[in-house]
């Protein structure tokens, strides 16, 4: 995959071609240490029963996309 040097370039890619740059990503060492970071701030984290609901909002939306990315990545949790 050559190297983009457009932000937008992903409306020319297929689903196929960003599956393989979000697991070239996230499946180094760096890149699981970021998404086990990402995970710990979302997915394992959890709110008191005195949370708004924005809050909840706010964050369910934080571990959609934190899923996403391990999704895409190779990696089922």
């Amino acid at each position: 995959m050559p190297p983009h040097s457009n932000i937008y370039c992903t409306e020319q890619m297929g689903d196929e071609e960003i599956r393989a740059a979000f697991a070239k990503c996230f499946k180094t060492g760096e890149g699981m240490v970021v998404l086990s970071f990402l995970r710990r701030l979302t997915v394992e984290r959890y709110l008191g029963p005195d949370a708004s609901s924005d809050e909840l909002r706010h964050l369910e939306g934080q571990r959609h996309l934190v899923k996403l990315i391990e999704k895409l990545g190779g990696r089922q949790s």
